[in-house]
């Protein structure tokens, strides 16, 4: 079997096991971008590997979309207020505590019954690999050499940025200036471009990562060309957000809480977005230097968060919306194909094709 055939067999697998409860958690397939090995994070809206001061995840929501992990016998678990929610809450512990009322809201006899929402319990070995997973794409990231002219970056200057030149560009950002945006940046490039954007106000990881990110007033990155959300990978401390200002409209940028990346319909109780502050792509953070993350108002989640913070509130109009990663035939080059999201019977088949295939190949 050669590698291409492995890799889509592979991706075939994990689409058929992903209909089977928590075994799609612990064998889907790992992310690899930019010489960067993502493990399994990028399969889900939030981890959270610690909370242990505060895991606060609370109404007034648009809604959320996307499946979640969480290290349920750390963290702090709470929540007020019904929103809608649509996937998975994956934990280490027994209960999910009060985040229990948000999956019954959600789930047969709640007041959003057609989400499905639901928890899976003792997930030990998943949240051990998440968070090692986690641990490891920070000192994956901060070992990166910036790209030449980029060592040190004001926010507002990667509005005009453009990589579209046919090439699979691994672009490398620190971001020293201008934490706290209220303007739409408009980022260009092809499929196969990576940015990893590193916020930190000395440029120096080892210390930490100092300075807060904050998107404000409709503010947030915005992917144009061949770009999309999945294109954008963040190392940040501290992260906030407010509210005003507009969504943005291109490239299919998700407009609510949305099934599909952001494409298919609402959730049961989730409403479009109306501004805010957009983090865009896949964000991995740590909290301040105390480890707690700032309250968040209006804050939208446009791919996913994945951080070992101590503490965190999700409040007022905080939503997001999981964007899956893409995924690629060959790693080299990287060609990404659109692969349609699996079902039961496609799944079945296509193990039966491909059996079928390298049948007539050995014979």
């Amino acid at each position: 079997m050669n590698k291409t055939t492995k890799l889509l067999f592979l991706g075939l697998a994990t689409g058929t096991l992903g209909l089977l409860g928590s075994a799609s958690s612990t064998l889907a397939a790992t992310y690899t971008y930019g010489g960067v090995d993502f493990g399994n994070t990028l399969d889900y809206l939030f981890v959270f590997t610690d909370g242990s001061k505060d895991a606060n995840w609370q109404g007034a929501s648009k809604g959320f979309v996307g499946d979640i992990a969480i290290n349920g016998k750390t963290a702090d678990e709470r929540t007020s207020g019904k929103f809608g929610y649509s996937g998975t809450i994956y934990t280490n512990d027994s209960t999910l505590d009060s985040w229990q009322d948000i999956v019954d809201h959600n789930s047969v006899g709640g007041a959003y019954a057609s989400n499905n929402a639901s928890a899976v319990f003792d997930q030990e070995s998943l949240i051990d690999q998440l968070t090692s997973d986690v641990d490891n794409v920070f000192s994956q990231i901060d070992g990166l050499t910036a790209t030449s002219g980029y060592e040190s970056f004001d926010a507002a200057d990667l509005d005009g940025l453009d990589f579209k030149n046919g090439v699979a560009d691994n672009i490398v950002i620190n971001i020293t200036d201008g934490l706290s945006i209220s303007e739409q940046l408009r980022v260009s490039g092809d499929a196969d471009d990576f940015f990893f954007l590193r916020w930190d106000d000395d440029a120096n990881a080892s210390n930490g990562y100092d300075g807060q990110v904050k998107f404000k007033s409709g503010g947030g990155i915005v992917p144009i060309g061949d770009l999309t959300a999945a294109n954008f990978f963040h190392t940040a401390g501290d992260i906030k957000a407010s509210g005003g200002g507009s969504t943005p409209t291109e490239n299919g940028f998700a407009q609510g809480a949305r099934s599909d990346s952001g494409a298919g319909d609402l959730c049961e109780g989730c409403e479009d977005f109306d501004g805010g502050g957009f983090f865009t792509g896949y964000w991995f953070t740590t909290g301040d230097e105390k480890g707690e993350t700032s309250s968040m108002s209006n804050a939208i989640f446009n791919g996913g968060w994945y951080s070992t913070t101590t503490k965190f509130d999700m409040t007022s109009g905080t939503s997001g919306v999981h964007i899956a990663p893409m995924r690629f035939v060959t790693d080299e080059p990287e060609t990404p194909v659109d692969i349609p999201e699996p079902t039961a019977v496609f799944g079945l088949a296509a193990f039966g094709a491909i059996a079928a295939r390298l049948k007539r190949q050995r014979g």
